[in-house]
């Protein structure tokens, strides 16, 4: 016979029993966890890693790293104070986030490859996108610093440290924002693709290529459609700026800021089809041939590979800007100029106005902000949608952009002072405020005396350090390190030092040498 139950002792029962179900269906390793690898366990962490998980990268260099097909994001990233290198082939490969690594090389491609972030990492090395096979892929670049790429006569690649090749016919769902291009002799970005945005990056300080070899520009659009370039800040270039003499289809270029350089023309843009040039800022300037810096350039070839890129260029609009001059190249070309404040040349075109634009920044601003227009200068509130003529700092466009200066670290140590005191001293400078936390490692050299005992070159793991900055500037951080430390230090030539430093969510790698 069957006992009688209360009602509430039947509600907890049941309460009881369908937590019981609950449980029961919950699938295997759902909760997200962190999970540690090494050079030699990498490919089997990742390939028993679930949706949402972490994967925890020990110092090393892990070769070529080509993910796979994931149902949800899996993160790889360093261990704190771990300094970890791969090169990525992702064809195809879903689902993946790295971050703060160093990256040697990428290549992305293939229809199925989705949802993949690179991001706060040091890429040394040239990133190919096969856009031609990417479909509204979801790839983001954010945060990076893609530096020191070097394109050479051997390397049959394209000319850009990120190089989208080729036009599939719909988006390519790539994303590059927020990143640095310095150093270099090559283009910061070729683009062929459809769709492509390039977002609040900083380009500075490449070098220029030369007439027979390598022809540097920040970004080159090659084929490429439907292109949105906004709120980039471009300084200290010896090359073109975004460089277009092959043909440009309906791109938007808005809200870019263009500090003088030596290239004269900061806008080349070509048998051109309806374009649109609008709320960018040409620093005033003087450039090569005796012309003024950020002079934008329409027209034609003379002579052509494919008959396209001969056509004249039709229906580029150039509305509120501040510019120098307009002026046709080679060819023919028609376009609407409106709005525009001129620097230098004649106004031209609906509404132009001349005069010299007055920065918030001063003179020579160095930062994107900085050029925003002062409260007396000429343009102020009297562009085409009553706004600034010039960039829309208003708006927040290029407002994430990186600073013209970057923070660095620089170390005070001797390994005699590291041995005698046992601390580490660096001093560190920031660009910004906020939360500030230093990590890294040492990798000891060769022991003063061959003979020398117990010496060991591994890798010593440092501590990271914490700390608040209210304002950017310089400070001097300590870290401790132990006396087995102290003793392989002390009998080492010299050392090196991998370090990362985070400021908020920006992270600077650095590579130092410790001497003796």
């Amino acid at each position: 016979m069957m006992s009688r139950i209360g009602k509430p002792a039947r509600r907890l029962a049941i309460a009881l029993v369908a937590s019981a179900a609950v449980v029961a269906v919950l699938p295997a390793g759902a909760a997200p966890t962190d999970r540690p690898a090494t050079p030699a366990t990498l490919a089997s962490v990742f390939s028993e890693a679930q949706a949402g998980d972490t994967i925890l990268l020990a110092s090393g260099d892990y070769g070529v790293f080509k993910g796979a097909m994931k149902s949800g994001e899996v993160t790889l990233k360093p261990q704190p104070g771990a300094d970890a290198t791969l090169a990525l082939s992702f064809r195809p490969a879903a689902n993946i986030t790295i971050d703060g690594v160093t990256l040697s090389e990428i290549e992305i491609g293939d229809r199925d490859t989705k949802n993949i972030t690179v991001r706060n990492s040091d890429v040394p090395g040239q990133t190919t996108m096969h856009t031609d096979e990417l479909q509204n892929a979801n790839i983001v670049f954010d945060h990076n610093v893609h530096r020191d790429w070097n394109k050479t006569d051997a390397c049959r690649c394209g000319e850009g440290r990120i190089s989208l090749q080729g036009d599939g016919g719909r988006p390519s769902g790539v994303t590059i924002r927020r990143s640095e291009f310095r150093g270099g002799m090559s283009d910061g970005i070729q683009n062929g693709s459809t769709g492509t945005r390039i977002l609040d990056n900083t380009f500075h300080d490449l070098v220029a290529g030369t007439p027979e070899g390598v022809h540097t520009d920040a970004i080159q659009l090659y084929g490429s459609r439907n292109t949105l370039i906004k709120g980039n800040y471009f300084h200290d270039i010896g090359a073109a700026q975004i460089m277009a003499p092959d043909g440009a289809d309906h791109e938007i270029i808005e809200d870019n800021v263009f500090g003088p350089g030596d290239y004269p023309y900061a806008i080349t843009i070509w048998s051109d089809d309806g374009s649109i040039i609008r709320h960018n800022t040409m620093a005033p300037g003087a450039c090569w041939f005796n012309l003024p810096c950020g002079i934008i350039t329409l027209g034609q070839k003379d002579s052509c590979t494919y008959a396209a890129e001969c056509d004249a260029g039709t229906g580029t609009v150039i509305e509120d800007n501040i510019l120098p001059d307009i002026g046709i190249g080679e060819g023919k070309a028609t376009f609407t100029s409106r709005s525009n404040l001129f620097s230098d040349n004649s106004a031209q075109g609906a509404n132009a106005v001349r005069g010299k634009p007055l920065f918030v920044g001063g003179t020579r601003p160095t930062t994107y902000s900085g050029f925003q227009l002062a409260p007396a200068s000429p343009g102020r509130g009297n562009a085409s949608d009553g706004l600034d003529r010039g960039i829309r700092v208003v708006a927040g466009a290029g407002e994430s952009a990186p600073p013209a200066a970057t923070s660095s670290i620089r170390v005070l140590s001797s390994l005699r002072s590291i041995r005698r005191t046992g601390k580490l001293r660096l001093r560190i400078r920031t660009v910004s405020a906020g939360v500030v936390v230093v990590s890294g490692n040492v990798r000891p050299g060769r022991a003063v005396k061959a003979a020398a005992s117990r010496h060991s070159r591994k890798v010593i793991r440092v501590l990271p350090v914490s700390l608040g900055m209210r304002a950017a500037g310089s400070r001097t951080v300590t870290m401790k390190l132990g006396r087995r430390a102290r003793r392989i230090l002390g009998r080492s030539r010299d050392a090196r030092l991998s370090v990362r430093l985070k400021v908020g969510s920006d992270v600077t790698p650095a590579k130092l040498t410790i001497k003796r």
